[in-house]
């Protein structure tokens, strides 16, 4: 075939995610595509892939992926004529130990949000299902009847087969030598055989993705590692059947023709960097390692006797690329224009790739995904999340996670300590027990009366419980101090900065001096890209001050949309910041500052510099929690001195330091929302309860039309949404399903224990026709909890002084 020099869209990479994304573009009618294979479509890691199309998946988005991918797998064969070798056969899941059988309880009850049918069957079930089994030990299995399997290669071929018939050029033996820019805009690729110009460029290179993006100055957390199986000699006896995952010795089985593969996830998985990969890969593997997989060989035969009299016809060793949370990366990248990647399969391309096709499809024509893709953004990486040395040590910890128990609050131990508050060291010889999050690190909980500041692991309450209900308690009572530090910090100055922010923002930015304004950045169609806070330090000068989990994202929105003379600077790092919240707040800060802190001389909503603790502090009146309090934004070289002030003043008042635990079930009986799991970029702001941000008629903001639109149209059938439960054991943490009149609604995307409340509360979105308060308060509501459901109240105002008088004392 020749090449051709120019088309609409370059895909780079014929794996079945690359085929996948040609097949859903030529779908939707643009067939001036070339995908380039640099070898032999599947040669990469594809080709040995298990091939299980599972239903259930961690996360509802990878969820709504995979059962996507069922029914497209489905009619690829009567499309194209391909053989796939697709077919259901079930899988069953094993638990061994009581946390472990919770853990599955919560994914069936998670299955039925999306309409997956599944059971919880006992061993005698289990033994019917898979005959030879070894149930000893085994407490129960989740059985799913649908789920299933498919070739990887001949899927592949199918999927390249329907996009060829509609168009596209498949080319392979051409490898992509280099992404073509025109400034910050991919233009298209060069090769050996010549360039092609493009619009857009897509690149879907596996394990070469990392490398292929660091030459345009992209670095994508990737990191490719060794995965094992083995597949057996033909297996007497040994009949149709479905997969099993026996989750707690980290294994899978799969029959084939009479024959077993079986594979696992260990928790020691070998990294493998491109140095190890030839110019020449192709269907190639690796030796096998006999002393590293023999105790996953062992433990197979325990699950499966049988395995230990059959002849093991082949030992598979090869690479597969991984990211740092198991999530793959997917859509366009801020750094550069018109490149969009899919990658970071984590050994759930073949269940995935149909929907990511699907999805990437659609946002590069739509200009937006077709579906929720917000916890597998490319975006939402920061810096230090991407470097070599990160990657190296993070992700084979993450591919061991995978069959690993998934714990509420679950915290990695490799690649840490990278970014630290300039308190770390005070808080830790505090008793702070520091979580992660996008690299920094930050305290989650406090160890009180000698006991380890460490985490005991258990979806029941677990060791932090009391400390965090203490740190509570103090809050709502008393004061607490908690370091947010890790706020992303944004300076925007000159004589158009107003205006770039008024843009950007549904609420009004053109306010007084001192002012703080909370406010939502909008996509086109409405939808909720960050929600952050802006302060207006003078008539040029602002400061947005957005989450560390969404730093990156918001950064790069806010460089794309400078207007003018705007200039913008991260100073992130310049300054520490502690909130100091609570009843008593305003009386121990007077103790350290001389500015008024009245309520008349210091309103809710506004802040100025201060001198507290002889250092100048931006002071700003805001709460995340409910109470009375003040965010202080100090020089970073000045934080340990205002954190001893505030400390040796709070004596008096019985001052404690909050982690972000507490931080976060104070923040939820107040109902408010936290990006990325309340609300994110397919929730709009009348859906999520946030509508009186909104300002039309100061500016027209990104999204406006949007809004008023949602605005005419008046009722909504999807509101976001707060619960109690009335019996105080059950703890929710969040995908647990909502009931609503015996029927499921919805599932909730926060939830924690509210010690106010007495028992555990969350937020979710319930999805009915003409939801208001009155339909809500008839209702009959239930939360759903590891398969057991219980009563609960719903409300659409804050559970804890709904009114929010507490904070504008």
């Amino acid at each position: 075939m020749d090449l051709p020099t120019e088309a609409e869209i370059v895909i780079v990479g014929g794996g079945i995610v690359g085929c996948s994304i040609a097949y859903h573009l030529t779908q939707r009618g643009v067939s001036d595509v070339v995908l380039l294979e640099r070898k032999q479509l599947t040669c990469g890691t594809t080709w040995h892939a298990a091939g299980l199309v599972s239903m259930l998946w961690p996360t509802p988005t990878l969820t709504r992926l995979a059962k996507y991918c069922h029914e497209l797998y489905a009619s690829l064969e009567e499309e194209t004529g391909q053989a796939t070798g697709y077919r259901r056969i079930g899988s069953v899941s094993l638990a061994r130990t009581e946390e472990r059988l919770e853990e599955l309880q919560r994914n069936a009850s998670l299955a039925g949000v999306f309409d997956v049918d599944s059971e919880m069957i006992d061993n005698q079930r289990l033994e019917a299902l898979y005959p030879g089994v070894n149930t000893q030990g085994v407490l129960g299995s989740l059985y799913i009847e649908k789920d299933g399997q498919t070739n990887p290669v001949d899927t592949t071929q199918a999927l390249a087969k329907g996009a060829r018939s509609r168009g596209a050029k498949i080319i392979e033996d051409l490898k992509v030598d280099d992404i073509l820019l025109d400034g910050d805009k991919a233009v298209g690729v060069r090769t050996a055989q010549g360039d092609i110009k493009a619009r857009k460029v897509i690149l879907t290179g596996g394990l070469w993705s990392r490398d292929i993006a660091k030459k345009i100055g992209i670095e994508l957390p990737l990191y490719a590692c060794e995965h094992y199986y083995v597949v057996t000699d033909a297996i007497p006896g040994l009949t149709r059947r479905p997969v099993m995952r026996d989750f707690d010795k980290g294994l899978y089985f799969k029959e084939d023709a009479g024959k077993m593969l079986i594979g696992w996830f260990e928790k020691n998985a070998i990294g493998c960097p491109m140095s190890r990969i030839t110019e020449d890969f192709c269907f190639d593997e690796f030796p096998t390692d006999m002393a590293h997989i023999e105790p996953h060989l062992l433990a197979a035969m325990e699950t499966f006797p049988g395995f230990g009299n059959a002849g093991i016809r082949t030992f598979f060793n090869g690479p597969e690329s991984f990211t740092n949370d198991n999530l793959h990366l997917l859509g366009p990248t801020p750094e550069v224009e018109n490149f969009y990647v899919a990658c970071g399969m984590n050994s759930k391309g073949i269940a995935a790739s149909g929907g990511l096709g699907k999805i990437l499809a659609d946002w590069v024509i739509d200009g937006h995904p077709s579906g929720e893709i917000t916890e597998t953004d490319v975006r939402r990486n920061n810096a230090v999340q991407t470097t070599d040395t990160y990657v190296k040590a993070r992700i084979p910890e993450a591919l061991g996670h995978t069959y690993a128990m998934h714990w509420p609050f679950y915290q990695y131990q490799t690649a840490r300590n990278l970014i630290q508050s300039p308190l770390h060291q005070a808080l830790l010889d505090q008793g702070a027990c520091f979580g992660e999050v996008g690299g920094y690190e930050r305290p989650n909980w406090f160890a009180r009366n000698g006991a380890p500041a460490e985490y005991d692991y258990s979806y029941k309450r677990q060791n932090w419980f009391e400390f965090s209900a203490a740190e509570h308690t103090a809050v709502r009572e008393n004061v607490g101090v908690y370091d947010i530090s890790s706020f992303g910090k944004f300076e925007v100055t000159g004589k158009d900065a107003v205006t770039t922010l008024q843009n950007l923002s549904c609420a009004n930015i053109d306010v007084d001096h001192g002012q703080v304004v909370y406010t939502q950045w909008l996509n086109e169609r409405g939808g909720i890209e960050a929600d952050l806070t802006i302060a207006r330090l003078a008539a040029n000068r602002f400061w947005v001050i957005t989450g560390i989990a969404s730093l990156n994202r918001d950064w790069w929105r806010l460089k794309k949309n400078l207007l003018g003379q705007t200039e913008i600077t991260d100073v992130t790092t310049q300054h520490a910041c502690l909130s100091v919240q609570g009843p008593d707040a305003r009386r121990l800060l007077q103790h350290i500052t001389d500015s008024d802190l009245s309520a008349d001389g210091f309103a809710f909503g506004s802040g100025r510099f201060a001198q507290v603790a002889n250092s100048t502090v931006w002071m700003q009146r805001l709460s995340y929690v409910g109470e009375l309090g003040w965010e202080l934004f100090v020089p970073q070289r000045e934080a340990l001195m205002v954190f001893n002030a505030l400390h040796q003043a709070g004596r008096k008042y019985g001052l404690a330091n909050v982690g972000l635990h507490a931080l976060n079930s104070l923040r939820l009986e107040k109902g408010f929302r936290h990006w990325g799991h309340d609300i994110a970029a397919e929730d709009n702001l009348f859906q999520a309860g946030l509508s009186f941000t909104a300002k039309p008629d100061a500016a027209d903001f990104i999204g406006r039309a949007a809004f008023l639109t949602a605005r005419e149209a008046g009722s909504q059938d999807r509101r976001l949404v707060q619960f109690v439960l009335e019996n105080p054991e059950p703890l929710l943490y969040h995908n647990e399903p909502i009931v609503m009149n015996g029927d499921v609604v919805g599932f909730l995307s926060s939830g924690m224990y509210g010690h106010s409340m007495g028992a555990a509360i969350g937020m979710g979105y319930v999805n009915a026709q003409g939801l208001n308060a009155e339909i809500l308060e008839s209702a009959d509501f239930e939360i759903e909890v590891a398969t057991v459901r219980h009563r609960a109240r719903a409300s659409l105002r804050a559970l804890y002084d709904p009114t929010g008088g507490r904070m504008r004392l």
